[in-house]
């Protein structure tokens, strides 16, 4: 979402007098490919989204696959309206981000400082006069904090899946332009080795909690389509623009009447929205 150098830490010094204003669009979100997901919003996201898990770090995490190629989120349309009926929690505390202090692993309120989003003087403040974290920015970090303990808790189930043998490697390729590229790095439930597990490992499974998270992954392959869908319609706005830029440039160096190729391609986004 944003450049590592541009992240720090809220404090009384560096923010003194500033505000932030909400995000007004997801266009922050275009080149997140995938978002972790808490707990707490498995059953909403398994309606609306393609679930799968990452192995990232040393741990698993079970995530929104927002796309399949690096830097590149479907689910944003070009004017930063978000297509799908979901939005993961991850995204929804946007310029906010949790840092680790160094040799710590204690948790950093930080803010992305080239999001736009800081105003001197103006918007909500960071702040209150006695400089405490004023009310609106204690509810997002008090936010934060839930959904990355969420987060957390998905990753163990994440592991007992593991330890039983049900994660796979996810065999994916994907059309860009004219190449045809394997995705890497996706994995998903074995669905015949969760229905061979006799009554006792499947007993285990269930006790640890992590059964949910198994059928969740299972049911939202059925949007595995849309991705299809949004990724056509990506596409022919992107052809659009290219012809639009390719028919100026034509126009310019030629003598006699200019011409131009309108560059609004009029695709209905609600078609292929989740």
């Amino acid at each position: 979402m944003s450049d590592v150098s541009s992240i720090h830490p809220l404090s009384r010094e560096r923010h003194k007098g500033i505000g932030w204003r909400r995000f007004g669009d997801y266009r922050f979100a275009a080149g997140v490919s995938f978002a972790p997901l808490a707990d707490a919003e498995l059953a909403k996201a398994v309606l609306h989204l393609p679930l799968g898990f990452v192995h990232q770090d040393g741990r698993w995490q079970f995530v929104a696959l927002l796309g399949l190629l690096p830097g590149r989120n479907l689910f944003v349309a070009p004017d930063g309206r978000w297509l799908a009926g979901y939005v993961p929690a991850h995204l929804r505390s946007y310029p906010f981000r949790i840092g680790r202090a160094e040799g710590s692993a204690d948790a950093v309120f930080c803010v992305d400082e080239s999001s736009g989003l800081l105003v001197q003087g103006g918007g909500e403040a960071l702040f209150d006069p006695s400089g405490e974290l004023s009310q609106a920015a204690g509810g997002v970090w008090s936010f934060m904090l839930e959904v990355a303990k969420g987060e957390a808790r998905l990753s163990a189930a994440c592991d007992r899946l593991a330890e039983a043998g049900l994660i796979e490697a996810w065999p994916l390729s994907v059309r860009d332009g004219e190449a045809t590229k394997q995705v890497d790095g996706l994995f998903r439930i074995n669905e015949a080795r969760l229905n061979e597990l006799d009554d006792a490992a499947f007993t285990a499974v269930r006790r640890t909690g992590a059964l949910p998270v198994a059928y969740a992954q299972m049911f939202s392959m059925g949007h595995f389509e849309k991705l299809g869908e949004l990724t056509e319609a990506h596409a022919q706005v992107a052809a659009s623009a290219e012809a639009a830029h390719a028919a100026r440039r034509a126009s310019e160096s030629r003598e006699g009447p200019n011409f131009t190729l309108g560059n609004n391609l009029d695709i209905d986004w609600s078609k292929v929205t989740l």
